[in-house]
């Protein structure tokens, strides 16, 4: 049976309308255009909750649904924990508020901009953490939340650090601003990114154990993972 002019015509038809398809068919899952803030040096004026909240590129994406009650759980008040040690560090750690909630990276912008650190080294940071989730302990069930408060060195962090992710991130990183201005290891820390996220992991400067652990949150930061991941 011949084919006539007819026939093929309509098979470019269906062949060109399935390539118009594939073209726009979004991919299954990946983030979202994520929200980011650079490093701001030391001394720089930080900004204030409010201000911060304004900036978070707001999504419905979330990886970790499994933090939707943490996320959105708000101390009630200062918490009273260990202290960090000089005056001028002390007088950063009463910025911590923990007032924030929404999705875990909303969380994560909102914290990474009130302390004026680039948003991409705490998504590297928690993933080497904790996978993005909050449940995680560890040190043999010590240690809470998305960045790890150690609840038997820093006291007084304990139930608040597990409870509220806002709460673990915004004191975890005012705790890394505070190094980084110079106010801890004695002075070492002042612009010292990379050192003050080792020391958060040793608890020393620039150790054997520190210098591995930044070298695995720079591996997740070449990376980011988290682009991949669904939501």
């Amino acid at each position: 049976m011949r084919r006539g002019p007819v026939l093929v015509a309509v098979v470019l038809l269906v062949a060109a309308t399935v390539l118009v398809v594939l073209r726009v068919a979004p991919e299954p899952g990946g983030a979202p255009e994520l929200g980011a803030t650079p490093t701001l040096p030391p001394g720089a004026p930080l900004p204030t909750d409010a201000q911060c909240a304004a900036r978070v590129t707001r999504a419905s994406w979330e990886p970790r649904p499994e933090n939707h009650e943490a996320n959105h759980t708000v101390p009630p008040g200062p918490v009273a924990s260990r202290e960090w040690e000089t005056p001028a560090a002390e007088a950063l750690h009463r910025r911590v508020t923990g007032d924030f909630t929404g999705t875990t990276d909303e969380i994560i912008q909102w914290t990474s901009c009130k302390w004026g650190f680039d948003t991409d080294l705490t998504r590297a940071q928690a993933l080497q953490e904790s996978d993005w989730r909050q449940s995680t302990r560890g040190d043999g069930g010590v240690s809470y939340g998305l960045l790890q408060i150690k609840s038997t060195y820093w006291t007084g962090t304990y139930p608040y650090s597990a409870r509220s992710t806002a709460y673990n991130l915004d004191w975890s990183l005012g705790l890394r601003r505070a190094c980084f201005e110079g106010d801890l290891y004695d002075g070492r820390g002042r612009g010292d990114e990379w050192g003050c996220i080792g020391a958060h992991y040793s608890g020393f400067w620039r150790d054997a154990e520190a210098l591995q652990y930044v070298g695995l949150v720079q591996g997740y930061l070449e990376r980011r993972e988290w682009l991949a991941w669904p939501g």
